[in-house]
């Protein structure tokens, strides 16, 4: 082949490269992945919200009992309690939580080898009130109720100390309400605390 030759394939060879940088630079500026044409973010909260501004998410410990009658659903036992026709909880109904309702499910409380922090999501009808609570050996302990954002999800960030979680393994339930209905979902793991 001669220089000739090797000069133009190397030209279409970097004029092809610079053409799909240019693509996908482009595809990324109109999902909003990146803002290099388009200088404007748009308008989020903060990722835990959907774009909804996010609220003060303090846990409190409770004790309370509850009693379902369990179906198993993707991993999950799912409860439904109250009258399905209730207000406009009928026309849009309830759904069962799901989510990553513990972001861990084998922390420690000294948090040397895992982490004692945590992230729980529950995921149900947009304006329902959601609570995840923590059962062992007949005590219940819960975060704070949340609103479900617009996007349909609940969020929490804390640590086993907040909740009063001690070491042991707890059962783990999610409980949305909305218009006098209650779903509820049972993870499949148990959150197991290692001192």
């Amino acid at each position: 082949m001669s220089k000739k030759n090797r000069r133009v394939r190397l030209v279409y060879v970097v004029a092809i490269s610079l053409a799909v940088v240019a693509v996908v630079l482009f595809l990324l500026d109109i999902t909003n992945v990146i803002h290099l044409y388009n200088k404007h973010a748009p308008a989020t909260g903060s990722s835990y919200t959907k774009g909804e501004p996010q609220t003060s998410s303090k846990p409190s410990a409770t004790n309370n009992s509850n009693t379902t009658n369990p179906s198993t659903s993707h991993g999950t036992q799912q409860t439904d309690k109250g009258n399905s026709s209730a207000g406009s909880v009928a026309a849009v109904g309830l759904l069962s939580p799901t989510g990553d309702f513990v972001s861990n499910h084998h922390p420690n409380l000294s948090g040397s080898s895992a982490s004692n922090s945590m992230t729980s999501v529950c995921n149900t009808t947009p304006a329902a009130s959601c609570t995840i609570s923590f059962t062992q050996n007949g005590i219940t302990k819960s975060l704070s109720a949340e609103t479900v954002d617009s996007g349909g999800s609940a969020y929490w960030n804390w640590t086993l100390k907040d909740v009063g979680l001690t070491t042991g393994s707890w059962s783990i339930q999610a409980a949305a309400s909305l218009g006098g209905q209650t779903k509820t979902a049972t993870d499949a793991m148990m959150l197991t605390i290692s001192p």
